[in-house]
């Protein structure tokens, strides 16, 4: 005979198991105020204790949020498998929605535009109740569907590319510059870089940095090459460079990326 399949557990048991109201389950979870810390975490110990979770689509319909933060990334799935630095980043987003039962809905995507159109669609069907916008352009078109839409948003890029949407960047600039002027002083004068998509914003003050430093210290012999960040495109431009007449060869070299330096 086949075994009958154990009751769902409902909201209804977890309330009668730690005594309360299933209004007073729905104050806990939702991490509302009403609710004394003892009261809230006999609630959590009977939720445990019984093996239930709230179900988070119903409870995004019936509070009219959405427990889910979207981020979009225009990236081949192969090379985003290697970059450890989108691998630690998505491993942090989720660090940190998982602290406060939300989830991550990631997708790849071709071009800036079709994440635009991504966007709005995941704001309107209420898929999302928020996103994380990653690798910006100048005149980034993402920055002005958000703003239509007031849809809310994090802007992972410096505030001269992501308009009026709340940033948080890493200085690009000082970063390239300090990588040069400590080059410099160990006695390089013909420092190159390999560089990531030209088209990036990040990649363009990267670029604008290398070239302003190496002005400054008189490094007549810089020069800067853009990629794609795959290890490919670095070893390629190595292998060029490093095979240069003696006096264009450069004696070290910046890279972009992980994948690339490895490569190279």
């Amino acid at each position: 005979m086949t075994a009958s399949p154990a009751p769902r557990v409902t909201i209804k048991d977890v309330a009668a198991r730690a005594g309360v109201s299933k209004g007073a389950v729905s104050l806990a979870f939702n991490r509302k105020p009403g609710l004394s810390e003892a009261t809230r975490d006999r609630i959590f110990t009977a939720a445990r204790e019984l093996g239930w979770e709230p179900n988070l689509t119903a409870r995004s319909l019936s509070s009219s949020r959405v427990d889910v933060v979207g981020l979009a990334i225009c990236r081949p799935a192969r090379m985003l498998g290697l970059e450890p630095f989108y691998m630690d980043f998505v491993s942090g987003v989720e660090s940190v929605l998982t602290e406060h039962s939300c989830s991550l809905l990631l997708r790849l995507v071709r071009s800036v535009e079709e994440e635009a159109g991504l966007q709005e669609s995941w704001w309107r069907g209420r898929q999302i109740g928020g996103s994380i916008l990653v690798d910006f352009r100048a005149d980034d078109p993402r920055v002005a569907v958000v703003e239509r839409l007031g849809m809310p948003a994090v802007a992972v890029g410096h505030p001269s590319l992501t308009g009026g949407l709340t940033s948080v960047w890493t200085d690009d600039a000082t970063a390239v510059t300090e990588a040069v002027r400590y080059l410099a002083a160990l006695g390089h004068r013909r420092i190159a870089r390999v560089g990531g998509a030209a088209s990036l914003g990040h990649t363009v003050m990267r670029t604008a940095a290398f070239d302003a430093a190496a002005r400054r210290l008189g490094l007549a012999g810089a020069r800067q090459v853009a990629t794609d960040y795959s290890g490919e495109a670095g070893a390629r431009a190595t292998r060029s460079m490093l095979t240069a007449a003696p006096s264009d060869r450069p004696t070290a070299i910046v890279y972009d990326n992980d994948i690339m330096a490895v490569a190279g």
